[in-house]
């Protein structure tokens, strides 16, 4: 029975955010939140039947010790601690019941031991399994299936790499085998275009951008993979909550928003440069289906591929207690949203159910290129008009956007990025549905791109020199520290609670931070700072960034497999994390060496080539 002192002293402990304070002696005599037997032991065992769930407590004998619970949980920057996660081997942990199934032995074994220590009810409320050594996931049609598109696929990197180096390097080749040859896949990853059109080459720093954000993008996804598991000190996300630096992770998500500032951007400018090269072809919104089609290409076969591999092998790649949960759930569901992850509406489609969560990104990213493109090629003809037009729509989105979200009250990220929330992929929020994964609140991010493009475009053709003025010098270097204080600045707005400026710093957060990495960009894209410029033109970073959408749909499968295969306790701790988020970075970036050259650019040329 837990120490009825100890319970008196964190009643009156101090409120803080709506919830109890607790020292750490008071912390740990409450009941445990996650645990987790011996999974390889239990299984290894004749008899062993491993099962796993989560229970609500409830009052039963000790009412003081349910109202603690239920106040420390008030703060939701603090897990609900009102239920218990549990993974026990039956055969071990109350082998005195008897009979009946394994998940009533279950129900009463967690039950028995709740009364017994804590003075708790227990009522069980999501049951994963019971299982025993013998349930395995069988391999079935999809897997085959699978397995023989990965034969083909490779098949052909073998036909085309043996015709590209056998064939007569004089005469013109078939560009749809040569598309297969790793050989040539090879040379584009590598390819050198410095001696090229300056106006592209001055552009080379995108790829150390792209690079760098998507291994931030890596860190926050480790830090989201954690909350997954079954934490053994979860008191370590909770008292990171008070602490500045974790805003990075709470309020980091808006560093996203660069890639579709980024996407737009080289959308729209090199349809420009395309436009100012080819003054009399003809240019306009007929060349819209052009354009789409080029992104289908260039996106869509690995997507599929990584859908494919989720929802088939992916599945049967290891075990442990938490690997079905995890990594089977996140199987099942993607074979039932696979069609809206295709069509790129999985934003819209099943919102509760999550296949690859950081997928929501793509499904934005080819929304708002719809959109881009179709204003790119009205106004490329009137670039003069362009920007003028651009920021009046911007202006629309912002208030629009404050509208709606004043009118569903919905709430920043850094308000949602909280423990239970984490734990359950955001499962009923509508501020992650209806704000952080919607086109919509995208929008600015993207016209900031359209804008800049424009901007860039017509002072290069005027040949105005950004770096001869002063005011553009400035911005230039106030933007990346302002960029990291304006992240900062959302630790202050967790104590917030005035509606109308959580609603305002909802709906300016993204803009705010893009527009100063906007202007980051056109200082790189200017050379205001050469040595920066070489720095961020650097050629590891172009190799690195040219295998950006490889490794952005891959990390995210590395960073589940790493927790999924733990058979214990998590113990969480900014070296455990960071060991994480390194494993990832190494893993992600080997897998997608060859998934880029044998998939990712075979597949998009060899389609493109075919419907040109």
């Amino acid at each position: 029975m837990v120490n009825f002192v100890v319970v008196l002293a964190a009643v009156v402990a101090a409120v803080r955010v709506g919830g109890l304070e607790l020292n750490d002696e008071e912390y740990h005599s409450l009941p445990q939140l996650f645990h987790l037997d011996d999974y390889e032991k239990c299984l290894s065992s004749r008899r062993g039947v491993y099962c796993l769930g989560s229970f609500d407590l409830l009052q039963y004998r000790n009412d003081r010790l349910y109202n603690v619970l239920q106040e420390y949980s008030l703060n939701a920057y603090n897990f609900n601690h009102t239920k218990i996660h549990r993974g026990y081997c039956l055969p071990t942990t109350c082998a005195h019941i008897e009979g009946s199934s394994p998940t009533k032995r279950f129900q009463r074994c967690v039950k028995n031991l709740a009364r017994a220590d804590f003075g708790l009810e227990t009522n069980l409320t999501e049951f994963q399994y019971c299982r025993t050594a013998k349930t395995q996931r069988q391999v079935d049609t999809w897997d085959l299936i699978f397995a023989f598109i990965v034969g083909v696929i490779l098949l052909m990197n073998i036909v085309g790499t043996a015709y590209d180096v056998l064939r007569n390097q004089d005469k013109k080749p078939i560009k749809q085998l040569v598309a297969w040859s790793l050989v040539a896949n090879w040379r584009r990853l590598t390819a050198d275009h410095s001696d090229k059109d300056s106006r592209l080459t001055a552009l080379k720093p995108v790829q150390a951008m792209k690079c760098l954000t998507l291994i931030l993008v890596m860190l926050a996804h480790s830090v989201l993979a954690f909350h997954y598991t079954y934490l053994f000190n979860p008191q370590f996300f909770e008292k990171a909550n008070n602490r500045v630096l974790s805003v990075y992770l709470q309020n980091g998500s808006s560093i996203v928003q660069s890639f579709i500032m980024i996407s737009c951007f080289l959308l729209a400018y090199n349809l420009l440069v395309n436009a100012a090269d080819n003054p009399k072809k003809p240019f306009g919104i007929s060349l819209f289906p052009k354009c789409f089609l080029h992104r289908i290409c260039r996106i869509l076969p690995l997507y599929l591929f990584i859908l494919g591999l989720t929802t088939t092998w992916y599945a049967h790649a290891s075990d442990g207690p938490l690997w079905g949960p995890i990594i089977g759930t996140e199987a099942n569901t993607c074979r039932k949203k696979w069609w809206s992850q295709a069509l790129f509406v999985s934003n819209f489609v099943d919102v509760d159910e999550k296949c690859l969560i950081h997928t929501w990104f793509l499904a934005v990213d080819m929304q708002l290129y719809v959109i881009s493109a179709i204003l790119t090629l009205t106004l490329a003809r009137r670039p003069r008009i362009a920007v003028k037009v651009l920021s009046a729509i911007l202006l629309g989105s912002i208030v629009i956007n404050f509208v709606a979200i004043c009118h569903w009250e919905l709430l920043p990220m850094v308000k949602i990025m909280i423990p239970e929330l984490m734990r359950t992929q955001f499962v009923g929020n509508r501020s992650f549905v209806w704000l952080y994964s919607a086109p919509w609140d995208s929008l600015p991010s993207a016209l900031v791109g359209l804008i800049i493009a424009f901007i860039h475009f017509n002072q290069q053709t005027d040949g105005v020199r950004p770096v001869e003025s002063k005011l553009i010098r400035v911005l230039y270097r106030i933007s990346v520290p302002a960029m990291f204080v304006w992240v900062a600045g959302g630790y202050f707005m967790k104590a917030v609670t005035e509606p109308f400026w959580l609603y305002l710093y909802a709906a300016t957060d993204r803009l705010i931070f893009t527009s100063l990495t906007a202007v980051a960009m056109y200082g790189f894209f200017n050379k205001i700072d050469l040595i920066w410029w070489k720095l961020m033109s650097w050629r590891g970073f172009e190799i690195m960034g040219r295998m950006s959408l490889s490794v952005y749909l891959t990390h995210w499968l590395f960073s589940l497999l790493l927790i999924a295969t733990r058979t214990t306790e998590t113990s969480a701790s900014v070296l455990q994390v960071g060991e994480h988020w390194l494993a990832t970075i190494f893993l992600t970036y080997w897998a997608a060496l060859p998934l880029h050259l044998l998939v990712e650019l075979p597949t998009s040329t060899f389609l493109e080539s075919l419907a040109s």
